[in-house]
Formats: structure tokens, C-alpha cells, sequence
């Protein structure tokens, strides 16, 4: 490879021109214009034709060069155009996440140069984007972590001081983990778990979400809803858990409950309001033996 690169890291070194393409163009330009120089040379030394002679065959031969040289750096010009497209569109991409959309239809090599950088970047943003998901997300539920749920509720916080109404902050903890861990062992725990995590998740719409705030709370962001429709939801969430019993590795069937706090956002609520508000309701809710939703308003 450094033996390939010699020629061009030579060139690279020259202050100018500059730019990459400026110096392929520069070399076909000297290229065609030496023989020209030397054939004006020899005319003028050597020839025995008169100046007359002489003179017309130097225009003609100074017409096609200049032509053939026009010609010639206007398809070196195009030629070079996608190593200057893929850089731009790499470019892009790294400084404002633009993705290229490079042609990748050709066969030759520069074709199969802009196919394969289309292709990597694609393949390259897939990949970010998955370890971003998973670097959000809950190994053990699913569902967003805590660092996700931080993110969403200062974002959705700031949404309601910007005007946007009806959002509501729920924290519902599952009731008697700790009991469930030390009857059934942590194996059970985490079906547990993993069964209210995916009762949450059916019953809320695209617009809301759901995060494992700590061991055995999770938090609930929901949106659009008056108070009375984002208490529906939740009544409804207790209900299918009351309803629908978690079997545990042994065979054993378990009714699960929940305690839960709630605060309905108001226009110039922070983050800081809505979980201290919250937090405080589901701490009321568990003192009065869990199985219940405080909400306030």
C-alpha cells in the first residue's frame, strides 16, 4: 500500500494547488501542453519551413491542444466527481447526521466506491441507533432505564412550560417484591418484574412510556389525556394485574398489585416538581397498605 501511495503522498506535500481534484487537473493540463512546448521548440530551431509555414502550423497545433485540453479536463472534472461527492456526503454525515444518498448503480470502480460508502454509512447509522436503544433500555424488562427516563421526563417537562397541556407523571412500584424474593427466590422476582413491565407497555399508546426507575418502581409518562382518562388508564393497568396472574418458574400462579402516585403537569412544572410530587404520593399510596393510585393534581 505505502509503495502505491508514493506518487500521491508526494503530491500531497505540494502547497499548491491545494485541493486533490485541482492537482489531477493541474498534471493533465502539464501532460498535454509539454509535447506542445517541445514541438514549438523544434519549429522554431530546427525547422527549415519559413515563418509563414511555420506559423500556421503552430496555430493549428495551439488550436487542437487547447481543444483536446478543454475536452479533456472537462471529463477529468466529471470523472473525479464522485471522489468529491462521497467526501461531502461522509462529511455531512459526521457533522450534522445527514444521510448521503449516494447513486449506486455503477460498475466501475468509482461507482462501487460511492455503493460502498451508501452501504457503510447505512449499515454504520443502523448500528448507532440500535446501541443507543439498547444503551436505553432496561436489560431485565425491556422498557427504558433510568438514564432514558431522566432524559424523557426533563424533555417532556419542558414540552408543558412551552404550553403543551396534558401531560401526567405516574410512579408505580410493585407491591411485596420483597417478599416474592425471599418466598420464591430472584428468579421469581424478576417474572415478576418482567410481567407488569409488559402490562404497562400493551396498555399505554405510542405516545406515552414507560422506564424501571429503580429495583421495584417504574415510572409512566402519559400524554394527551385529561386527568380522568390518564386515571382510566392506570385503574386499567390494576385491574389486568388483579386479573391476569403471573405464573412463576415453579408452576406457581401469583395476583399481583400495585401502589401508585401520580401528578398532572401544570404550565411552568419542572422535572424536579413533577417527580417530587409524584414520589410523594406513591410513598402515601405504600403507607396506607400499597394496592392503591394516589393522584395529584
Amino acid at each position: 500500500m505505502e509503495d502505491r501511495l508514493k506518487v500521491y503522498t508526494a503530491l500531497s506535500r505540494l502547497s499548491f494547488p491545494r485541493s486533490y481534484q485541482s492537482k489531477i487537473l493541474l498534471a493533465a493540463f502539464l501532460g498535454m501542453q509539454l509535447p506542445l512546448l517541445g514541438l514549438v521548440f523544434y519549429l522554431v530551431l530546427a525547422s527549415p519551413m519559413g515563418f509563414e509555414s511555420t506559423l500556421g502550423v503552430l496555430a493549428v497545433a495551439l488550436f487542437a491542444t487547447l481543444a483536446g485540453t478543454a475536452a479533456t479536463l472537462y471529463a477529468l472534472y466529471g470523472l473525479l466527481a464522485p471522489l468529491s461527492l462521497t467526501s461531502e456526503a461522509l462529511r455531512s454525515y459526521l457533522d450534522r447526521d445527514q444521510m448521503p444518498e449516494l447513486p449506486t448503480g455503477h460498475a466501475d470502480q468509482a461507482g462501487r466506491l460511492m455503493a460502498s460508502a451508501q452501504y457503510t454509512v447505512e449499515r454504520l447509522d443502523e448500528m448507532i441507533h440500535s446501541l443507543g436503544e439498547t444503551a436505553a433500555k432496561d436489560s431485565l424488562t425491556g422498557v427504558y432505564n433510568r438514564r432514558a427516563a431522566e432524559a424523557r421526563l426533563v424533555e417532556d417537562a419542558a414540552r408543558t412550560r412551552r404550553g403543551r397541556n396534558g401531560f401526567m407523571l405516574a410512579l408505580v412500584a410493585l407491591d411485596r417484591l420483597e417478599h416474592i424474593n425471599d418466598r420464591f427466590g430472584r428468579r421469581s422476582a424478576n417474572v415478576c418484574l418482567r410481567h407488569l413491565a409488559q402490562i404497562l407497555r400493551h396498555n399505554l399508546r405510542d405516545a406515552d412510556w414507560v422506564a424501571r426507575w429503580n429495583e421495584d418502581e417504574f415510572m409512566v409518562g402519559l400524554w394527551d389525556l385529561q386527568a380522568s382518562s390518564a386515571q382510566a388508564v392506570l385503574e386499567r393497568i390494576r385491574d389486568v394485574l388483579q386479573e391476569d396472574p403471573v405464573r412463576l418458574p415453579n408452576g406457581e400462579e401469583v395476583y399481583l398489585t400495585i401502589s401508585g402516585g401520580t401528578c398532572q403537569a401544570a404550565k411552568g412544572d419542572d422535572a424536579r416538581r413533577l417527580f417530587s410530587e409524584a414520589a410523594e404520593a406513591l410513598h402515601r399510596a405504600k403507607q396506607e397498605g400499597g394496592g392503591r393510585i394516589i393522584y395529584e393534581a
